[in-house]
């Protein structure tokens, strides 16, 4: 049987944002660090081991790695804003506000744990409200970022734009290929989105009109259109994650098949697609996929993405009579969703599957309990990555 756990935990150890991130360091980058997102932490340790820092200011969601380097740190909400978010926000503009050249590490989840109302058009109230609504209506995170940037007074490019001298911008990136920006919704880089763009996706999730109303308002600053980072510089993202899984799988006496592109479907969809290809799956072959399929959240049980894509994978695998398969879907920053795991894996797909139980755990968004029953939790530490998420497929 292939060892999928020791994969994955292999190729979360490989493409950790503390080795990664020296890689990329070069001589002449900026002193003054500013570090924002779950990574933050780590990304900050990884730099100060080959590079000279003058001042640093780091936001981490709660919960997840704080720095051993010196440095001003702040812990904010997530996924939530919560007033720790805005008491970061208004930490980082200070320190901003006070250095000139800056080095940007940027990674997800800073979206919620440093924030700033745009003000005077936004509270912090609408903007609690908002990203609320946003997170639980299971559109892409492309689009709810779009929203987030025009809310805030340091998203799409804001934060950048406010700085005294020259910014370089490395990312850690948890968003889909090439779209840089879109990591904690883009403090440094130049947007393209209108706030028209974002009074339409408003729209289209609902519960929102007063917000959009505002934001199509002649009066509200949109965000920053001209190229405001120095320099952009990628760390990692989902493709450096199944590369490394391929790359120990090959290394293994595997045949690994990568799937062609992020999986950033609904997540029905997406668990359909991957037993329609495991079924074809041949001994010493190991498929690999990641990315982070929609979820919408409609009830309020346990359970995040893997362990949602987890069950429906097992019950459709068992419907379709496919028996001597063994999967994992794991998270790579070592938290599912609300529960408490990394993900779910199993040794082998029950041969039957209680469709009655999946469909009412589905319905209460409670995917987590049962789909740990029907395999196995992964438990680990935080991983301290965030390149979205990992999935493994073989003839077990």
């Amino acid at each position: 049987m292939v060892d999928l756990r020791s994969i994955y935990l292999e190729t979360l150890e490989r493409c950790a944002s503390q080795r990664l991130v020296r890689s990329v360091i070069r001589p002449g980058m900026p002193r003054n660090v500013v570090a924002i997102g779950k990574c933050a932490g780590s990304l900050l340790d990884g730099v100060a081991a080959v590079h000279e820092i003058a001042d640093a200011f780091v936001a981490v969601p709660h919960g997840y790695r704080e720095p051993t380097t010196k440095c001003e740190l702040a812990v904010g909400g997530h996924p939530d804003f919560t007033p720790a978010s805005f008491a970061a926000g208004r930490k980082l503009t200070e320190f901003v506000e006070a250095r000139e050249d800056l080095l940007c590490l940027v990674s997800g989840g800073g979206s919620a744990c440093v924030e700033v109302p745009l003000q005077p058009c936004f509270k912090e109230s609408d903007l609690v409200a908002t990203n609320a609504r946003l997170t639980a209506s299971g559109i892409p995170i492309g689009q709810i970022n779009i929203v987030r940037k025009h809310l805030s007074a340091i998203k799409g490019g804001r934060l950048a734009a406010g700085a005294r001298g020259r910014v370089v911008t490395l990312v850690y990136s948890d968003v889909s290929v090439g779209a840089m920006r879109d990591v904690a919704s883009g403090p440094t880089l130049a947007d393209p989105s209108t706030n028209g763009d974002a009074a339409a996706i408003l729209d289209r999730v609902g519960g929102c009109d007063a917000v959009a109303a505002i934001l199509r308002q002649k009066d509200v600053p949109e965000t920053i259109k001209r190229h405001v980072s120095a320099e952009t510089i990628l760390i990692a993202d989902n493709d450096t994650l199944t590369a490394a899984a391929a790359d120990i799988a090959t290394e293994r006496g595997l045949r690994a098949i990568r799937w062609p592109s992020q999986i950033e479907s609904d997540v029905s969809e997406a668990a359909t697609a991957l037993v329609r290809r495991a079924a074809d799956l041949r001994e010493t072959e190991l498929l690999i996929a990641g990315g982070e399929p929609t979820v919408v959240r409609l009830g309020r049980g346990r359970g995040g993405r893997c362990s949602e894509l987890a069950l429906r994978f097992a019950a459709a695998a068992a419907a379709a009579h496919l028996s001597g398969l063994s999967a994992l879907f794991g998270s790579s920053d070592g938290a599912d969703g609300n529960s408490g795991a990394a993900g779910i894996e199993f040794d082998a797909i029950p041969e039957e599957v209680d469709r009655a139980a999946v469909e009412k755990a589905l319905r209460d968004s409670d995917s987590f309990p049962l789909a740990a029953g029907l395999g196995r939790a992964i438990m680990i530490p935080p991983a301290g990555n965030n390149l979205r998420d990992l999935f493994l497929l073989a003839r077990s």
